[in-house]
């Protein structure tokens, strides 16, 4: 498993910009030869090394870097081409903006990283030319430098600030996965846009245990940067909540991409950031000791619609139920479908789900709508004036008996 965590080097330095634009020129020089087919990996990295002049290790990862890139690929980004055609910035600025970057991967066999080296925790050591060095002070955050001792090879990656105050840097190292412990419960997610509504259920006998939502609405008008870092904040709320219940996390794989419906509907699929929340789930929370997995939620969206009314829940924390009853027990699953033919084949190893058209009363992407009926309790478990109170008693899938529950509302 692979940690990413994050470093700073407060100086820009002349020698290493130099090795920088070289550094760049050989990423699109490979970049370029690559698009042109001419050769196998090495007659290419014989190639730019003599044209470089860099050491090799540094042209073997700028090479590395674009090899896999697709077709018309604007280095720099398209938003600094599009400010430079329209006089906003000027050459030099462009050409700064440009050419931004250094990395060298490390190796096992040199005890961490040849090129970019970290000594004493406080010093980058970056090799510029044979033999000769630039030492560079470096600030990384204390609680990783455990971590970074243990590793037998990093990786580093420096990135020049947009305001000239130095580089940010990025160091990943290959950490153990630690084992996850053996849990009796489990955390279904049901993301939606605007809100992560989910339910711990017990493994043996099915029972809900809690239900929950986590409120995230300032995702779908946040910028790329705050958004990162919301998802961050969620991430660690779910990481607490399941790591509190003793249980580990699974989450359903919604194929968002090559959707063919109107703008506004497309627009609400890219705020629920679902891609980037299961990648981020995958490796921070094994990370805190709970295990993570992904698993189809298709048809979990028409099952808890028809579980909300006798639960007197809406139907997203009940689609979280009818997910985790999937994916612990897909006959019991089938069980619930209460006639629907087209459930009996389904399994909790299905293909990915695909969000749903339908919008009114307050549904979510995977939900076609909300039941029919008006919801027995108010979203707290407190019955509102003038409302019934769901009766737990009967209706029940298992037993003819609801059992208790409570049910949670976090903010992120």
């Amino acid at each position: 498993m692979k940690v990413t965590f994050p470093g700073y080097v407060p100086v820009l330095n002349s020698e290493v910009e130099r090795l920088i634009f070289k550094f760049e020129n050989a990423r699109h020089r490979g970049y370029s030869l690559k698009r042109r087919s001419l050769g196998h990996r090495l007659v290419i990295l014989r190639q730019l090394n003599r044209e470089v002049g860099i050491p090799a290790r540094y042209v073997s990862t700028a090479y590395d870097m674009v090899k896999k890139l697709p077709p018309h690929v604007t280095f720099g980004g398209k938003k600094t081409q599009q400010l430079r055609q329209s006089g906003k910035l000027s050459r030099e600025e462009y050409r700064m903006r440009r050419n931004r970057i250094l990395a060298c991967r490390g190796e096992k066999a040199h005890k961490g990283n040849l090129c970019l080296r970290i000594v004493d925790g406080h010093i980058l050591r970056v090799n510029i030319a044979d033999k000769k060095w630039v030492k560079l002070p470096i600030q990384i955050p204390k609680k990783y430098m455990p971590t970074l001792r243990r590793a037998e090879s990093y990786t580093v990656q420096m990135k020049r600030r947009l305001d000239m105050k130095g580089y940010d840097v990025k160091i990943t190292v290959d950490a153990e996965e630690p084992e996850p412990k053996h849990v009796g419960r489990t955390m279904a997610l049901d993301i939606n846009s605007g809100h992560v509504d989910f339910a711990v259920v017990e493994k043996v006998g099915l029972h809900p245990v809690v239900f929950g939502k986590f409120n995230c609405h300032e995702l779908l008008d946040a910028n790329k940067g705050k958004k990162q870092n919301l998802l961050h904040r969620l991430t660690n709320k779910v990481g607490g909540v399941a790591k509190h219940y003793g249980a580990d996390v699974v989450v359903g794989k919604l194929r968002s991409n090559h959707t063919n419906h109107r703008h506004r509907f497309n627009r609400r699929i890219q705020g629920m950031n679902q891609f980037e929340m299961r990648r981020i789930l995958s490796y921070k929370l094994p990370l805190k000791g709970v295990g993570v997995s992904e698993r189809s939620e298709a048809y979990t969206s028409i099952v808890g619609g028809k579980l909300a009314a006798p639960l007197g829940l809406d139907t997203h924390k009940t689609a979280a139920y009818a997910f985790a009853i999937k994916t612990l027990d897909p006959r019991r699953f089938w069980s619930l479908s209460n006639g629907l033919t087209f459930l009996h084949e389904s399994c909790a190893y299905e293909g990915d789900g695909i969000p749903s058209r339908g919008f009114r009363g307050g549904s979510g992407l995977t939900v076609p709508h909300q039941p029919l009926t008006r919801l027995m309790c108010s979203e707290l478990g407190i019955p509102l004036p003038g409302e019934a109170t769901p009766n737990q008693g009967t209706g029940g899938p298992f037993n003819n008996e609801w059992p208790e529950s409570s049910i949670l509302q976090v903010k992120v």
